[in-house]
């Protein structure tokens, strides 16, 4: 399993892995995650899902705000660059999508692909 730890980024959701499900879950519990995921699936139903192509990494010209940054950066943007029919369903929780017009997580990485596959990419992530 790969963990992409979007901790340390502003847009990234920051908060390290997801709690873990342990095996002693009594049917109440297991009511309660099924209601918790209805109210989650309601909550976001009116938001339509962003077509998002994937971009080609061999067509990226990293920005200096990527390579000089430490390389889990680099990691993240080229799993949103690479990823788009998932990361298009996660969204930002930073409030970015009030002032930036964002939709999707990959909003903070990816203004932008280009039917080439070539990516113009965001800076708002690693700020």
């Amino acid at each position: 399993m790969v963990s992409l730890g979007f901790a340390g980024s502003a847009c990234g959701g920051g908060g390290g892995a997801a709690p873990k499900k342990t095996s002693s879950s009594s049917s109440s519990s297991s009511s309660s995650s099924s209601s918790s995921s209805s109210s989650q699936i309601a909550r976001f139903a009116k938001y339509e899902a962003a077509d998002e192509p994937n971009g080609d990494l061999a067509k990226v010209v990293w920005p200096s705000y990527v390579t000089n940054a430490a390389p889990e950066v680099k990691t993240l943007y080229e799993f949103q660059i690479t990823h788009g029919e998932l990361m298009k369903y996660m969204p930002c929780f930073c409030g970015c999508g009030a002032n930036s017009g964002h939709k999707s997580n990959r909003d903070c990485y990816v203004k932008h692909v280009a039917a080439d596959g070539s990516v113009v990419l965001d800076p708002m992530a690693p700020t």
